[in-house]
């Protein structure tokens, strides 16, 4: 496991917004696993975000549970390589005040045990 992504993720879910300095961090990891990451992804997309765990992580499921209220939608967001199997190697779990927040979240949290 990639210690320093995975306590990426931990400071993404701890935040309620996305620093200038989170955004940074995390753009990094990510070009540092996707050959074809645009650094000026919009971290605050849900549809960004969703493109970057479909091109990262194709095939994988998502699923997201939250409720949509502001400031704080607490959302849960976890990605699996497979819904039949409980039993994956690699699986990434993030939340969030928002959605994006929280897919971000997950999307770290995997790349860190892959």
């Amino acid at each position: 496991m990639d210690k320093t992504l995975a306590q990426l993720a931990h400071e993404i879910e701890a935040a309620l917004e996305l620093t200038d300095d989170l955004r940074a961090k995390a753009a990094s990891a990510i070009e540092a696993k996707f050959e074809d990451f645009d650094p000026a992804t919009d971290f605050d997309s849900t549809d960004a975000v969703l493109g970057l765990v479909r091109r990262g992580l194709p095939g994988w499921t998502i699923q997201l549970k939250g409720t949509a209220t502001h400031p704080n939608g607490h959302w849960h967001c976890s990605l699996r390589r497979s819904d039949i199997r409980d039993n994956d190697p690699y699986v990434g779990i993030g939340a969030g005040p928002t959605l994006p927040h929280a897919l971000l979240g997950a999307l770290i949290g995997a790349l860190a045990q892959a």
